[in-house]
């Protein structure tokens, strides 16, 4: 069962219940610490144990959150590790910079929360998570070569939209430029050490967002 950890302020417990049954509904499994760290847990290690072995990151952003250094450290530490984010917002909060730029749900309206757009972003990630290597574009297109600064701009929009922080080379050449080889994708990330980083994923070789 696919497994997305949930980053959340205790205060917010209803909520993070509510999710848990939601997702499981759906067949995903929610990660949160209450239940899943044994007594004597180191906590920090139990908590980075849960979001490596997590597809995603979902934080319930919220005035309680806002002020949660333990939210904050888990965000963090999964920004860091190149792990997928879903800011889901709950009410009217102060957002941390580092997290505006990732594109949130709104489930501060009664009567209209966005479960069906949640799970659709799971399953997009994990698609992402199990696609199979697929043999090297080996094709020079006809067309003159597109600039490094123009895919750079394309695969970060991409990526902020989508709050991904790790994409596979296959996954870009599905939503970015189907010309894209992996040789291209690799010169792309050596031109650029500032913004990209190679990154080993399930689907195959990809690529990761450097965080400033």
């Amino acid at each position: 069962m696919t497994t997305v950890f949930l980053s959340y302020s205790t205060k917010d417990h209803h909520f993070a219940e509510l999710i848990a049954i939601k997702l499981a509904e759906a067949g995903i499994n929610v990660w949160r610490d209450q239940g899943n760290l044994s007594a004597g847990t180191d906590w920090r290690q139990g908590i980075e144990r849960g979001i490596v072995d997590s597809i995603a990151v979902i934080v319930a952003l919220s005035s309680n959150s806002a002020e949660s250094s333990y939210v904050t450290f888990e965000w963090a530490y999964a920004l860091g590790n190149g792990h997928n984010l879903i800011p889901i917002k709950l009410n009217d909060c102060v957002i941390h910079p580092r997290l505006q730029t990732i594109q949130h749900l709104d489930f501060s309206v009664p009567g209209a929360l966005p479960w069906a757009s949640l799970i659709e972003r799971i399953r997009e990630i994990e698609a992402d998570a199990q696609q199979q290597n697929d043999p090297v574009i080996s094709e020079v297109p006809s067309e003159p070569p597109v600039g490094d600064a123009v895919y750079v701009k394309a695969i970060l929009a991409y990526l902020n939209q989508r709050g991904y922080q790790a994409i596979s080379f296959e996954r870009l050449r599905q939503r970015v430029d189907a010309s894209l080889t992996d040789q291209r994708l690799n010169e792309l990330i050596i031109g650029n050490p500032a913004v990209f980083r190679h990154a080993k994923l399930k689907a195959g070789p990809g690529l990761a967002k450097i965080q400033p």
